[in-house]
């Protein structure tokens, strides 16, 4: 098998842990009557810290406290992993709810009355046609269910991938008729009409025959896809036979699921989350699997905590939503081509996003299913094992190589943009010696190529967003610069010192930088102590001194360039350099 691999630019405006920015005044009135304190504090212990509250993170192990609370502004913000956010965003990941949950619960306690935007009436229709979609989507399992009964070949066929009885029965997999409209008839006689069974996503409506809708999956064994509550919101059809008497030539698409309802959002569901979100948590770790039979033999496996995308690519949305429950990630991917660039570019954004990522090795390229089916203890054993994924791509990239020197610029444009998006600069020290090892050249080398990769330019994530920022992770000119410009944003004469410090330009691209990660530096400067006019005194001599230390650099270059006996004037300017800086260090 030979692997090519395409280099496709990340998009580095999108951001994550994104403040809620408040659409009415309910949000407001809640702020105001529940501290973020003592949100927060029921949930973790808190201690002081100077004007703040600090605590171990909710949301990553780790030793020492490195969650900040901000009473004054109401906001969290966590420099080991990078969450961020308010009261709501807070009790959200904590309680795995979504933002109207959330709202609710936290209303309820502050007793505030929620303010309705929409019309009593109008909410109420919404709210009905949406259950009556639940309804129509649950009759439709329960009919599949039934017909899988009278399929023993069906069953049989399901035995034959490894699924037991006792699996079946609890993931409710069904079985959709040969038929172009058996399902629909049963939906109907049910009180269902042919509108609700169109925009549940269950059937599609005739072009030919005005007013008529026939069945979306057809000879198709039924996978159903439920919400955080448990609730069937769409399906997953895998390909079994054909209608008797189509016309259609070959197999159709293996697996059809259904289109985006107002129920279901592809790029917001994952497969299994209903279920595998307690042991996410108990065990600090997700098993994400690209299909529906390698989710449900996992779980039968014994591997309670694996999901699985729902007919579509990881998106940022999953990873928000995943976010909530672990960091820690072992991806399972299929052993094909495909399932390799899909494994890069989710491990990208993965990476971007501040989760740690492994991935098990299957023998034989066996997929998640298959060593499930053959021997459930080494689909266990192989997620225990499981590599870095950095480590995972050195190894299986090599046998995709004409020569050593294919296989290094394999190297270089699909796993040093992986190392450039870690967090950390000790991981990316640790990943760029194993790199540097494995493709034989100097450490020196490494790092040269992956100070051209910066992580949010990653070569390999189609979706991505800016990592979790850490000091180690910015320049410290820039670090200062924005501490200052951010913690200070109000104070329009200190903006216009700032600027005319670091020059308009480098001003102006800081600020546009770094602006959706203000709330970091505003901790930052922070966490600096307490003796706020001597800490931004230290930051502007920062500055001054790296300023000046770029001219110098620049001076330096001219010199080596310059004739013999024209040297004296750029020597004279050096030396006033020099003696600036000795200045600011004294």
């Amino acid at each position: 098998m030979v692997i090519k691999f395409i280099s496709v630019k990340s998009n580095q405006n999108n951001q994550r842990g994104t403040l809620y920015t408040p659409m009415d005044s309910s949000v407001e009135k809640i702020k105001e009557k529940l501290s973020i304190q003592e949100v927060v504090g029921g949930y973790v212990p808190l201690q002081r810290a100077g004007h703040n509250f600090r605590a171990r993170c909710p949301f990553h192990k780790e030793k020492t406290p490195s969650f900040m609370v901000s009473p004054d502004r109401g906001t969290y913000m966590c420099f080991g992993c990078g969450e961020r956010g308010d009261i709501f965003s807070f009790v959200q990941k904590m309680d795995g709810i979504d933002f109207p949950t959330a709202l609710a619960q936290l209303a309820e306690r502050a007793g505030v009355v929620l303010e309705r935007r929409a019309s009593p009436e109008r909410a109420a229709q919404h709210k009905e046609k949406e259950e009556r979609l639940r309804e129509v989507c649950e009759a439709s399992t329960d009919f599949f269910v039934e017909q899988l009964k009278n399929k023993k070949e069906v069953i049989d066929y399901l035995h034959t991938r490894g699924a037991t009885d006792e699996t079946i029965l609890n993931w409710r997999i069904g079985y959709a008729p040969a038929s172009w409209d058996e399902l629909s008839k049963h939906l109907v006689e049910k009180g269902f009409t042919k509108d609700e069974i169109a925009d549940a996503g269950l059937a599609a409506k005739s072009d030919k025959k005005p007013g008529e809708i026939y069945d979306r999956f057809r000879g198709r064994i039924m996978f159903p896809i439920f919400d955080l509550n448990g609730k069937v919101i769409a399906f997953s059809g895998r390909f079994y036979e054909k209608v008797q008497g189509s016309r259609e030539e070959g197999d159709p698409a293996k697996y059809v699921n259904s289109p985006e309802t107002d129920l279901f959002k592809k790029s917001k569901i994952l497969y299994g989350l209903d279920r595998a979100k307690g042991f996410i948590r108990k065990a600090d770790c997700i098993l994400l699997v690209e299909g529906q039979f390698d989710l449900v033999l996992s779980h039968q496996s014994g591997l309670p905590f694996a999901v699985a995308v729902s007919g579509t690519a990881l998106t940022q949305e999953h990873l928000m939503l995943l976010s909530r429950f672990s960091k820690r990630m072992v991806l399972a991917l299929d052993a094909d081509e495909a399932g390799i660039r899909a494994g890069l570019r989710s491990t990208a954004m993965a990476y971007a996003n501040g989760f740690d990522v492994k991935i098990p090795t299957f023998i034989d390229a066996k997929d998640p299913a298959d060593v499930a089916r053959e021997n459930p203890e080494l689909l266990r054993a192989a997620v225990r094992t499981s590599q870095t994924a950095i480590e995972f791509f050195l190894g299986v990239l090599r046998p995709g190589a004409k020569d050593e020197r294919a296989y290094k610029q394999l190297v270089d444009r699909n796993v040093l943009p992986l190392i450039a998006a870690l967090p950390s600069r000790i991981d990316q020290e640790h990943f760029a010696r194993i790199v540097a090892q494995k493709i034989g050249v100097s450490e020196e080398a490494v790092r040269a190529e992956l100070a051209k990769k910066p992580a949010s330019q990653s070569e390999i994530a189609q979706e991505g967003s800016t990592p979790a920022l850490t000091p180690l992770t910015i320049p410290p000119f820039e670090n200062a610069a924005a501490m200052l410009i951010f913690y200070f944003g109000a104070d329009a004469a200190m903006q216009d010192k700032i600027k005319t410090i670091v020059g308009a330009q480098r001003y102006e691209e800081i600020k546009k930088k770094y602006t959706d990660d203000a709330e970091r530096f505003k901790f930052s400067f922070e966490a600096l102590g307490d003796e706020q006019e001597k800490n931004r005194e230290a930051l502007e001599v920062t500055l001054r001194r790296v300023l000046i230390s770029e001219q110098m650099d620049n001076v330096r270059r001219k010199l080596q360039n310059t004739t013999p006996g024209e040297e004296g004037k750029l020597l004279v300017e050096l030396a006033t350099l020099k003696r600036q800086e000795q200045d600011l260090r004294n």
